[in-house]
Protein backbone atom coordinates (compact mmCIF):
# COMPACT_ATOMS: atom_id res chain seq x y z
CA UNK A 1 0.00 0.00 0.00
CA UNK A 2 2.81 2.35 0.99
CA UNK A 3 4.66 1.66 -2.26
CA UNK A 4 1.51 2.40 -4.27
CA UNK A 5 1.09 5.76 -2.41
CA UNK A 6 4.74 6.68 -3.01
CA UNK A 7 4.44 5.78 -6.67
CA UNK A 8 1.30 7.91 -6.94
CA UNK A 9 2.99 10.87 -5.25
CA UNK A 10 5.99 10.58 -7.58
CA UNK A 11 3.70 10.49 -10.62
CA UNK A 12 1.82 13.54 -9.35
CA UNK A 13 5.08 15.47 -8.79
CA UNK A 14 6.23 14.58 -12.29
CA UNK A 15 2.92 15.79 -13.70
CA UNK A 16 3.25 19.10 -11.83
CA UNK A 17 6.78 19.59 -13.18
CA UNK A 18 5.60 18.79 -16.70
CA UNK A 19 2.68 21.18 -16.34
CA UNK A 20 5.03 23.91 -15.12
CA UNK A 21 7.25 23.34 -18.13
CA UNK A 22 4.25 23.63 -20.46
CA UNK A 23 3.15 26.89 -18.83
CA UNK A 24 6.62 28.39 -19.21
CA UNK A 25 6.67 27.82 -22.98
CA UNK A 26 9.58 28.40 -25.35
CA UNK A 27 12.19 31.06 -24.63
CA UNK A 28 11.92 33.87 -27.21
CA UNK A 29 14.64 36.54 -27.31
CA UNK A 30 13.60 39.52 -29.47
CA UNK A 31 15.79 40.87 -32.24
CA UNK A 32 18.07 43.78 -31.36
CA UNK A 33 20.06 46.23 -33.46
CA UNK A 34 23.82 45.75 -33.31
CA UNK A 35 24.61 48.73 -35.58
CA UNK A 36 22.76 51.91 -36.51
CA UNK A 37 23.46 54.96 -38.71
CA UNK A 38 26.05 57.37 -37.31
CA UNK A 39 25.46 61.03 -36.52
CA UNK A 40 27.18 61.88 -39.79
CA UNK A 41 24.96 59.42 -41.72
CA UNK A 42 21.86 61.08 -40.25
CA UNK A 43 23.15 64.58 -41.02
CA UNK A 44 23.71 63.69 -44.67
CA UNK A 45 20.05 62.74 -45.25
CA UNK A 46 18.39 65.26 -42.91
CA UNK A 47 16.09 67.27 -45.23
CA UNK A 48 17.67 70.68 -45.84
CA UNK A 49 14.87 72.93 -44.63
CA UNK A 50 14.03 70.77 -41.61
CA UNK A 51 17.69 70.85 -40.58
CA UNK A 52 17.96 74.61 -41.12
CA UNK A 53 14.87 75.19 -38.96
CA UNK A 54 15.86 72.58 -36.35
CA UNK A 55 12.59 70.68 -36.85
CA UNK A 56 12.61 67.09 -35.59
CA UNK A 57 11.08 64.18 -37.51
CA UNK A 58 10.32 60.49 -37.21
CA UNK A 59 9.83 57.69 -39.72
CA UNK A 60 8.35 54.37 -38.58
CA UNK A 61 9.54 51.34 -40.56
CA UNK A 62 8.82 47.63 -40.67
CA UNK A 63 11.49 45.36 -42.14
CA UNK A 64 12.43 41.74 -42.47
CA UNK A 65 16.06 40.70 -42.14
CA UNK A 66 18.45 37.96 -43.13
CA UNK A 67 20.16 35.51 -40.78
CA UNK A 68 23.31 37.59 -41.24
CA UNK A 69 21.41 40.61 -39.90
CA UNK A 70 20.92 42.87 -42.93
CA UNK A 71 17.52 44.49 -43.44
CA UNK A 72 15.33 43.56 -46.41
CA UNK A 73 11.78 44.07 -47.70
CA UNK A 74 11.27 47.27 -45.72
CA UNK A 75 8.18 49.42 -45.86
CA UNK A 76 7.24 52.73 -44.32
CA UNK A 77 4.43 52.67 -41.78
CA UNK A 78 4.21 56.34 -40.79
CA UNK A 79 6.04 59.68 -40.86
CA UNK A 80 5.73 62.83 -38.76
CA UNK A 81 5.56 65.66 -39.41
CA UNK A 82 4.42 65.24 -42.99
CA UNK A 83 5.43 67.59 -45.77
CA UNK A 84 9.12 67.90 -44.87
CA UNK A 85 10.25 64.74 -46.69
CA UNK A 86 11.92 63.00 -43.77
CA UNK A 87 11.14 59.71 -45.52
CA UNK A 88 13.11 60.59 -48.66
CA UNK A 89 16.55 59.67 -47.29
CA UNK A 90 15.55 56.57 -45.35
CA UNK A 91 16.59 54.16 -48.11
CA UNK A 92 20.17 55.45 -47.76
CA UNK A 93 20.14 54.65 -44.04
CA UNK A 94 18.77 51.10 -44.09
CA UNK A 95 22.08 49.58 -45.12
CA UNK A 96 23.68 51.06 -41.98
CA UNK A 97 21.57 48.85 -39.69
CA UNK A 98 22.47 45.32 -38.66
CA UNK A 99 20.29 43.05 -36.54
CA UNK A 100 20.95 40.27 -34.08
CA UNK A 101 18.08 37.95 -35.09
CA UNK A 102 15.30 36.87 -32.80
CA UNK A 103 15.91 33.44 -31.27
CA UNK A 104 13.42 30.71 -30.34
CA UNK A 105 14.79 28.37 -27.69
CA UNK A 106 18.28 29.45 -28.67
CA UNK A 107 17.81 28.97 -32.43
CA UNK A 108 17.60 31.88 -34.90
CA UNK A 109 13.97 32.57 -35.80
CA UNK A 110 13.84 35.79 -37.86
CA UNK A 111 10.61 37.76 -37.70
CA UNK A 112 9.69 41.27 -38.95
CA UNK A 113 11.07 44.11 -36.86
CA UNK A 114 9.37 47.48 -36.38
CA UNK A 115 11.44 50.53 -35.44
CA UNK A 116 11.50 54.32 -35.61
CA UNK A 117 14.19 56.41 -37.30
CA UNK A 118 14.45 59.73 -35.46
CA UNK A 119 15.84 62.92 -36.98
CA UNK A 120 16.98 65.18 -34.14
CA UNK A 121 18.59 68.64 -34.39
CA UNK A 122 22.26 68.72 -33.35
CA UNK A 123 23.15 69.30 -29.73
CA UNK A 124 25.13 72.39 -28.72
CA UNK A 125 28.90 71.82 -28.72
CA UNK A 126 31.01 72.05 -25.59
CA UNK A 127 32.96 75.29 -25.04
CA UNK A 128 35.79 75.52 -27.56
CA UNK A 129 39.01 74.06 -26.14
CA UNK A 130 41.10 73.55 -29.26
CA UNK A 131 44.21 75.31 -30.48
CA UNK A 132 44.04 79.07 -29.83
CA UNK A 133 42.65 81.00 -32.79
CA UNK A 134 45.00 83.55 -34.37
CA UNK A 135 43.62 86.78 -35.79
CA UNK A 136 45.75 86.27 -38.91
CA UNK A 137 44.06 82.93 -39.63
CA UNK A 138 40.62 84.47 -39.18
CA UNK A 139 41.57 87.26 -41.58
CA UNK A 140 42.70 84.74 -44.21
CA UNK A 141 39.47 82.77 -43.94
CA UNK A 142 37.44 85.99 -44.07
CA UNK A 143 39.05 86.79 -47.41
CA UNK A 144 38.20 83.29 -48.68
CA UNK A 145 34.59 83.79 -47.61
CA UNK A 146 34.29 87.28 -49.05
CA UNK A 147 32.11 85.94 -51.86
CA UNK A 148 29.41 85.12 -49.31
CA UNK A 149 27.03 88.04 -49.04
CA UNK A 150 23.34 88.71 -48.99
CA UNK A 151 22.91 86.28 -51.89
CA UNK A 152 23.57 83.49 -49.38
CA UNK A 153 20.00 83.85 -48.11
CA UNK A 154 18.59 83.57 -51.62
CA UNK A 155 20.63 80.44 -52.28
CA UNK A 156 19.53 78.94 -48.96
CA UNK A 157 15.87 79.73 -49.75
CA UNK A 158 16.20 77.97 -53.09
CA UNK A 159 17.79 74.86 -51.56
CA UNK A 160 15.34 74.72 -48.67
CA UNK A 161 12.22 75.10 -50.81
CA UNK A 162 13.30 72.11 -52.93
CA UNK A 163 13.22 69.81 -49.90
CA UNK A 164 9.57 70.29 -48.87
CA UNK A 165 6.30 69.24 -50.48
CA UNK A 166 5.11 71.23 -53.47
CA UNK A 167 2.21 72.88 -51.64
CA UNK A 168 4.57 74.75 -49.29
CA UNK A 169 7.60 75.51 -51.46
CA UNK A 170 6.74 79.18 -51.94
CA UNK A 171 5.97 79.68 -48.23
CA UNK A 172 9.27 78.06 -47.19
CA UNK A 173 11.27 80.17 -49.63
CA UNK A 174 9.80 83.32 -48.08
CA UNK A 175 10.37 82.05 -44.54
CA UNK A 176 14.06 81.41 -45.23
CA UNK A 177 14.50 84.78 -46.95
CA UNK A 178 13.05 86.66 -43.99
CA UNK A 179 15.16 84.68 -41.49
CA UNK A 180 18.36 85.55 -43.37
CA UNK A 181 17.30 89.20 -43.55
CA UNK A 182 17.03 89.17 -39.75
CA UNK A 183 20.04 87.02 -38.79
CA UNK A 184 22.18 86.45 -41.88
CA UNK A 185 24.66 89.28 -41.31
CA UNK A 186 25.50 88.17 -37.77
CA UNK A 187 25.82 84.55 -38.91
CA UNK A 188 28.24 85.56 -41.68
CA UNK A 189 30.28 87.56 -39.17
CA UNK A 190 30.83 84.49 -36.98
CA UNK A 191 31.73 82.14 -39.84
CA UNK A 192 35.47 82.97 -40.29
CA UNK A 193 36.18 82.33 -36.60
CA UNK A 194 34.10 79.15 -36.70
CA UNK A 195 35.91 77.81 -39.76
CA UNK A 196 39.30 78.30 -38.10
CA UNK A 197 38.05 76.52 -34.97
CA UNK A 198 36.98 73.56 -37.11
CA UNK A 199 40.22 73.26 -39.11
CA UNK A 200 42.74 70.56 -38.28
CA UNK A 201 46.25 71.70 -37.21
CA UNK A 202 47.54 70.58 -40.62
CA UNK A 203 44.99 72.72 -42.46
CA UNK A 204 45.77 75.69 -40.22
CA UNK A 205 49.41 75.31 -41.16
CA UNK A 206 48.56 75.23 -44.87
CA UNK A 207 46.32 78.25 -44.41
CA UNK A 208 49.24 80.40 -43.23
CA UNK A 209 51.43 79.50 -46.22
CA UNK A 210 51.60 81.46 -49.44
CA UNK A 211 48.19 81.40 -51.06
CA UNK A 212 46.54 80.46 -47.79
CA UNK A 213 43.78 78.26 -49.20
CA UNK A 214 42.23 75.11 -47.73
CA UNK A 215 39.06 73.12 -48.32
CA UNK A 216 36.41 74.32 -45.90
CA UNK A 217 34.73 71.85 -43.52
CA UNK A 218 31.07 70.95 -43.94
CA UNK A 219 28.65 73.28 -42.14
CA UNK A 220 27.57 70.61 -39.65
CA UNK A 221 31.22 69.86 -38.86
CA UNK A 222 31.80 73.57 -38.19
CA UNK A 223 28.85 74.00 -35.85
CA UNK A 224 29.80 70.79 -34.03
CA UNK A 225 32.94 72.52 -32.66
CA UNK A 226 32.10 76.23 -32.70
CA UNK A 227 29.70 77.50 -30.01
CA UNK A 228 29.56 80.91 -31.71
CA UNK A 229 28.47 79.48 -35.06
CA UNK A 230 26.04 77.08 -33.40
CA UNK A 231 24.38 79.97 -31.55
CA UNK A 232 24.11 81.99 -34.76
CA UNK A 233 22.45 79.03 -36.49
CA UNK A 234 20.11 78.58 -33.54
CA UNK A 235 18.87 82.15 -33.87
CA UNK A 236 18.42 81.69 -37.61
CA UNK A 237 16.58 78.42 -37.03
CA UNK A 238 14.24 79.94 -34.47
CA UNK A 239 13.01 82.49 -37.03
CA UNK A 240 12.34 79.74 -39.56
CA UNK A 241 10.81 77.25 -37.14
CA UNK A 242 8.43 79.72 -35.50
CA UNK A 243 7.18 80.98 -38.85
CA UNK A 244 6.83 77.52 -40.38
CA UNK A 245 5.17 75.85 -37.38
CA UNK A 246 2.63 78.69 -37.22
CA UNK A 247 1.41 77.56 -40.65
CA UNK A 248 2.03 73.82 -40.74
CA UNK A 249 2.04 70.85 -38.36
CA UNK A 250 5.37 70.23 -36.62
CA UNK A 251 4.37 67.48 -34.17
CA UNK A 252 6.49 64.33 -34.18
CA UNK A 253 3.60 62.19 -32.88
CA UNK A 254 3.36 59.34 -35.35
CA UNK A 255 -0.09 58.61 -36.77
CA UNK A 256 -1.56 55.15 -36.31
CA UNK A 257 -0.58 52.83 -39.14
CA UNK A 258 -2.54 49.99 -40.66
CA UNK A 259 -1.51 46.55 -39.29
CA UNK A 260 1.27 44.92 -41.30
CA UNK A 261 0.17 42.02 -43.47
Amino acid sequence: MLNRKLAGATALAAAVVALGSCEKGPEVVPATFTARPSVSDMAEVYPTFARMARISGKVKMRCEYTISGSLQRCRQLAVAPEGLNFEKGVSRLLGKYTVSPQTYDGRPAPAPITFVISFDPPAAPAPYSGEPVRDSDVALVRRQLSYIGEAEGQAAAYRASRTVELDRMTAVSGIVDRAYDAEGAQRRATMPLAVVQALSPEDRSRLSRSGGYVMLPMLWDIEAVSPEFFSANERLAAHMRNAYCAQYACSTELPAAAPAK
